[in-house]
């Protein structure tokens, strides 16, 4: 008899919404998953996990710091050698551009020096 009274109430929530629960196939604006997000964030997470084996927080910190470079770049969509190596490039020929190089112009990985 519970078997019985599971279904129903299953039925009875289908019944009610049925268009929520089934709009991706109609609309084709939403997607049946989340892969894009689960990708994005398996990185985080399988970064958090590494995170726990830096020596010191400064250590951590830095690491921090340049993986919030290489996420930006690549949301971008640069090259992150192209943009490290002209980075570096630019710091030992001297130059202390940094504002050239913010987030509004990293797709060109230069700055005006």
């Amino acid at each position: 008899m519970s078997v019985f009274f599971n279904y129903t109430k299953v039925f009875s929530y289908l019944n009610r919404f049925w268009k929520e629960v089934f709009v991706f196939g109609m609309t084709r604006e939403f997607t049946i998953d989340n892969n894009p997000a689960e990708r994005t964030i398996r990185k985080l997470t399988t970064q958090r996990n590494n995170s726990l084996h830096y020596g010191s927080d400064a250590g951590a910190e830095m690491a921090a710091t340049y993986h919030s470079v290489i996420g930006t770049v690549k949301l971008h969509g640069s090259s992150i050698w192209n943009f490290i190596g002209t980075f570096f490039k630019n710091i030992f020929n001297g130059c202390r551009d940094y504002v050239n190089m913010v987030s509004d112009k990293i797709t060109w990985a230069a700055s005006q020096c």
